[in-house]
């Protein structure tokens, strides 16, 4: 259902559910959580790829679980794949997102999530919610961050579906591939794990909080500059650059 494999200060998260086209279940959603806070605990783990098995990436919510659920039951299931979904945008690390094949519904909004998205060029991208009668309830605010209210909002009718180049485009894809992307992936990864961790931490640290308030945004940057001044690769640059004087 989900599978964990590390090496080199990076880690792999699939989820192994591809008879269900991955589709979220309660399980799958809970062992997800899970595993996140083990990865976010782990100080050898320096960046984490999210990936699905077999031929996509994730097709939302597993829609024959939800048909066997109580009213109860789905309000705490979608209310615990938001949570999933903040806690992504909230790890003290980079997380990849590797996108073959598709990421519909709930598969797009937990990309989103992702701080980078790697896509192939003609995978499918959609929210399918409402013309089946649903809403695509959790994690839009992910999908808002990267590519605005109107688009967003557009999107959330559910009468595109946009291909890989389409979504890079509108800002859901940062990076393109024809075929492999956990290929891709892995390469950024590998540059991100060679960076000072507590350094991208803290871009991580700054970027879940509102930017909208200039001022606000400016004194957190400020403080989070000052932590990182105090660190031995900083200190290392500042002894570099004052001997050039």
């Amino acid at each position: 259902m989900l599978t964990l494999n590390t090496a080199d200060g990076m880690a792999l998260l699939t989820m192994n559910r591809p008879a269900q086209r991955n589709a979220m279940s309660s399980e799958l959603v809970r062992r997800m959580i899970e595993a996140f806070d083990t990865l976010d605990a782990a100080p050898e783990v320096r960046v984490v790829i999210l990936t699905g098995a077999g031929n996509g990436f994730c097709a939302g919510s597993d829609l024959g679980g939800l048909a066997e659920m109580s009213a109860a039951q789905r309000r705490n299931f979608e209310a615990e794949s938001g949570r999933l979904a903040r806690l992504i945008s909230a790890l003290g690390k980079p997380v990849i997102a590797a996108v073959d094949g598709f990421a519909i519904g709930g598969g797009l909004t937990l990309a989103a999530a992702c701080d980078l998205t790697v896509s192939q060029r003609d995978a499918k991208w959609s929210l399918p919610e409402v013309p089946i009668g649903l809403f695509p309830a959790w994690g839009l605010a992910a999908v808002v961050d990267r590519v605005g209210r109107p688009v967003a909002k557009r999107l959330s009718f559910g009468m595109e579906v946009l291909n890989g180049e389409e979504a890079h485009r509108l800002g859901l894809v940062d990076y393109l591939v024809e075929t492999n992307s956990l290929a891709r992936a892995y390469e950024i990864a590998a540059r991100l794990a060679g960076l000072p961790a507590m350094q991208t931490g803290l871009v991580k640290e700054y970027f879940a909080h509102d930017p909208r308030d200039g001022e606000t945004s400016d004194l957190l940057a400020n403080r989070l500059f000052m932590r990182a001044a105090l660190t031995g690769e900083a200190q290392a640059a500042f002894r570099k650059f004052a001997s050039k004087k």
